[in-house]
């Protein structure tokens, strides 16, 4: 049963959530976040089998990330509406293996060894679909330094893969750097990945495609996504104007930011910290995220 009555406007939204998101997954089958994302739009909208379906694809993406717990979980969930399923009664069976052997593992080196629940966990560092890093009620004093922006890490980067000349990044890098130094009110930061690109389409892409290879976020056009403009407000302008994050989405209990600097882990943590959501991060042309900020703040367009 749906949790309440859904208005026009609700069933609109959820319905494009939807459509991004069977997009997202169809490119990227292992994107358990969108997958967790996509099946709770379909249970909004009582399409309980399309929901089914998405379980079975969320369990095998866990499984095969190494998590086996949330995998567990969907298995038997799935295994409420169909007991006698024997794909999703193999993996279980696969699963509570890989488990006993972890148990076992823990056991022999004093508790040092053992599979990742969390894949968000594991990948904490390395760039990954959902940080959840510092989550809620963790000690604030880790994200006191948000003059941090991540911006050095995402540089390097960009000098290591080759994507730029060296001496191109390190000027560029000089110039954001001042251009974001001691933002106030409803100033817009600037992002570095536009300072390079300078509007080139070909280049920014190169640059996307190896953020999403190297951090595996997922990516949103979000200049086609109907943003929903009424959860933005529910972070601090420091936040969104100050680093360009923007919320876009929201569904049941998790809010969707799109950023153009998956480096920017002192900011993801920030945002987390603000809100009482799990946070799904995606990655999106800086100059869609500059136009959805503009739009949603009504400020003025750059020249």
């Amino acid at each position: 049963m749906l949790e309440h009555t859904l208005s026009d406007e609700e069933h609109s939204q959820i319905l494009q959530t939807i459509e991004m998101f069977e997009a997202i997954t169809q490119t990227q089958p292992d994107d358990y976040q969108s997958l967790e994302i996509l099946k709770e739009a379909y249970q909004k909208v009582g399409r309980h089998e399309d929901s089914l379906k998405a379980s079975r694809k969320l369990a095998e993406a866990y499984f095969n990330a190494g998590s086996y717990t949330p995998a567990m979980q969907e298995c038997e969930v799935i295994l409420v509406k169909e007991p006698n399923a024997p794909e999703i009664l193999a993996m279980l069976g696969e699963i509570e293996a890989r488990l006993q052997a972890s148990g076992a593992a823990i056991a022999s080196t004093g508790g040092q060894a053992g599979l990742t629940a969390n894949p968000a966990q594991a990948s904490k560092g390395e760039g990954s679909l959902i940080d959840m890093a510092g989550a809620r009620g963790g000690d604030t004093g880790k994200i006191a330094n948000l003059a941090e922006r991540g911006d050095d890490h995402l540089a390097k980067f960009l000098i290591v893969q080759q994507l730029f000349p060296e001496e191109e990044v390190l000027t560029a890098l000089e110039s954001t750097k001042q251009l974001n130094k001691d933002l106030n009110g409803q100033a817009l930061a600037v992002s570095l990945l536009d300072s390079l690109c300078k509007g080139n389409v070909d280049r920014l892409d190169l640059v996307l495609s190896a953020l999403i290879d190297r951090t595996k976020f997922a990516y949103v056009p979000l200049e086609y996504y109907d943003t929903d403009r009424q959860i933005a407000p529910m972070l601090p302008d420091y936040l969104t104007l100050g680093r360009l994050f923007v919320p876009f989405d929201l569904v049941s209990r998790t809010m969707m930011v799109a950023c153009c600097n998956p480096f920017d882990a002192t900011g993801r943590e920030a945002v987390q910290q603000s809100l009482d959501y799990t946070v799904a991060w995606y990655l999106a042309r800086p100059s869609s995220i500059v136009k959805n900020l503009q739009s949603i703040y009504r400020l003025e367009t750059r020249a």
